[in-house]
């Protein structure tokens, strides 16, 4: 939990003067909004490209799939409006 904290930018004495539960729950906030950014970066850019073309070399056929099933874990439990 100590260098996590740090990640976020807590200072080494504010780590130290807090209880267990404040330093989980500094995190756990960092954390989800972490997971917010990385999911606002998806949707800015399937607007942008709107598809992801996965192929290969050996693939004559490729694919494109949106990015939003590419990250359907992330928004599983969210209806988000298409830009």
């Amino acid at each position: 939990m100590e260098m996590l904290s740090y990640y976020f930018g807590l200072m080494p004495s504010e780590f130290w003067n807090m209880s267990y539960k404040e330093v989980t729950k500094f995190c756990e906030a960092n954390l989800v909004r972490m997971q917010d950014n990385f999911k606002r970066n998806i949707i800015l850019q399937e607007a942008v490209t709107d598809k992801m073309i996965q192929a290969d070399s050996m693939n004559k056929k490729p694919k494109i799939i949106p990015l939003r099933k590419i990250f359907k874990d992330l928004f599983k439990d969210e209806k988000v409006k298409k830009i």
